[in-house]
């Protein structure tokens, strides 16, 4: 989904009558086609960009002491990504984000980003809604994903995420529930047998 679709979607906080105005505001963006496994940020940088997925699929990881990558999220086309702290504050970055596909990204400057927001109400609220939809998500990891087991977690996934489990790889995923492939493989595999012992129960 392109920022401008994705601005009047629902017509929330820009109407049609707004395109022009949409339009001259995503013109403020820079446009960046990427490779799979480029790094968009890295460890010790700081985050003075809001990235945008155009097209493609995106991962946000650390490294942690053991010199392991330990995988956060993922982010999709139509969602916004950065280092929270580190575009915040203006720290150095403790995360990477890197493309797991070749994709699309949209960029905006921190500086060039605040200009727009105090120059006009409707980007100003458009915003807020999407950074309070990032808060959501990562509270919902903090309070609840953090706690499941690694069942539990690929559970949720296959309900809320099965877009996303279908475009990683299970090194990824793996990482990301804090197991091991082997492991992983069971969890997958119970899923399975519980889900088809589900459907064979409601046939009788």
């Amino acid at each position: 989904m392109n920022i401008i679709e994705k601005a009047l979607q629902g017509n929330r906080f820009f109407g049609k009558k707004d395109l022009f105005l949409v339009e001259k505001l995503a013109s403020f963006l820079f446009t960046k086609k990427i490779k799979k496994r480029e790094l968009l940020l890295k460890e010790g940088e700081i985050n003075d960009r809001m990235f945008y997925v155009q097209k493609g699929l995106l991962r946000v990881y650390f490294i942690n002491d053991d010199g392991k990558e330990i995988n956060t999220w993922f982010v999709k086309e139509g969602e916004f990504v950065y280092a929270c702290h580190s575009f915040h504050f203006q720290i150095p970055s403790e995360e990477y984000i890197e493309a797991m596909e070749d994709s699309e990204i949209m960029s905006i400057k921190k500086e060039t980003w605040l200009m727009l927001l105090r120059n006009n109400h409707k980007l100003a609220l458009f915003t807020v809604h999407e950074l309070m939809a990032n808060i959501a998500e990562f509270a919902t990891q903090a309070s609840v994903l953090r706690l499941m087991t690694g069942e539990k977690k690929y559970e949720y996934l296959k309900t809320h995420k099965s877009d996303i489990l279908e475009r990683i790889s299970q090194k990824h995923l793996a990482s990301y529930l804090g197991v091991d492939t082997t492991y992983l493989s069971k969890i997958i595999n119970n899923y399975k047998n519980n889900e088809e012992n589900k459907n064979i129960q409601k046939a009788i």
